[in-house]
């Protein structure tokens, strides 16, 4: 690796990524800062009403959701964070080929002692070790809302029980608040299936814009295309998960990989198959992907599209700057 390319793509990264970082770092450690605010009462009233008709776009159970873990796990599913990491990888992705012929600068690039495949490469793996450290951000900022926070939990006043007469509360004490750290509710280590979930999916769409970047000329077509596949893989998973005639849908949809909340309840429910490639469904009887399995498909369109992003960068002729 050409280390004076290798400061080149970390200095036109910094911005960037520095951003990013301290987005998501701050919305993580907010959020556990929100959740701790809402007593569970409250929260359970509010979801349960909801319940029958959002179920079905619930990726986990309502035990799971109405529990601290569940509720800290939806930032993982919040706009913010997705759409943060998705922006961060599709602005580098399309800076690979078509940012610098955009510019003008990939010809004179080129004319420097280096090949185009150390230009790639140079980029890409900026750009995934970015978002490594852009999804351990996440983890970092729920670690220290976990270490910080304190929660609210009432402790109802003691009941007289007696044989076959439903419980009688003595009104000799009041209900009493206790305040908890929230470390005592929660170990912030179930939410590392999340953020692997979360780099993986970055990754993916990192690896996809990098192909369009390496087949297109001017970046902001390329940013266009990424990003009208990327607005079609979100609905088609709305639409599959919405109407059951449309589930086939959700086979086309990039996000049916992405299911960090999931994978944090597996976490909490069974620590032992939170990095297991399939799971078995006891109620049905069948077996599917687990964790590792949805990881994995991620992963293997990242490492298709960045091969194939290399192949058409070796291949195509480049167009004269303008």
């Amino acid at each position: 690796m050409n280390l004076a390319l290798l400061r080149k793509c970390l200095l036109e990264t910094r911005l960037l990524f520095g951003a990013t970082a301290l987005l998501v770092f701050s919305f993580c450690l907010v959020r556990v800062f929100i959740v701790a605010s809402l007593e569970m009462s409250d929260f359970a009233g509010i979801v349960e009403r909801l319940w029958d008709k959002w179920e079905k776009f619930a990726p986990v159970p309502l035990a799971h959701l109405l529990s601290y873990p569940g509720r800290i796990a939806l930032a993982f599913d919040e706009p913010i964070v997705v759409f943060g990491i998705s922006i961060f990888a599709i602005a580098r992705g399309s800076d690979v080929v078509s940012g610098e012929l955009n510019r003008g600068t990939l010809e004179l690039l080129l004319a420097q002692p280096i090949t185009r495949r150390q230009v790639l490469a140079t980029q890409s793996i900026v750009t995934l070790a970015c978002l490594v450290l852009l999804s351990l951000s996440t983890w970092g900022g729920t670690w220290c809302g976990v270490q910080l926070a304190t929660v609210k939990e009432s402790v109802p006043p003691p009941q007289l029980k007696l044989p076959w007469l439903p419980a009688i509360p003595l009104p000799v004490q009041q209900t009493e608040t206790l305040e908890l750290p929230m470390r005592e509710k929660v170990d912030p280590h179930v939410f590392w299936p999340g953020v692997v979930n979360l780099f993986c999916l970055g990754a993916a769409v990192a690896g996809f814009s990098s192909l369009v970047s390496a087949l297109d000329r001017y970046r902001w077509r390329t940013i266009g295309i990424v990003a009208a596949f990327y607005i079609m893989s979100l609905i088609f998973k709305i639409v599959g998960l919405a109407f059951e005639q449309f589930q086939w849908l959700r086979g086309l949809s990039l996000f049916t990989a992405y299911e960090p909340q999931r994978f944090i309840a597996l976490a909490v429910r069974a620590p032992a198959e939170a990095w297991s490639f399939l799971e078995r469904d006891p109620s049905l009887g069948t077996i599917g992907l687990g964790p590792l399995g949805y990881n994995a498909i991620l992963l293997a369109i990242a490492a298709t599209s960045y091969l194939a992003a290399a192949i058409a960068f070796e291949r195509r002729d480049l167009p004269a700057p303008l």
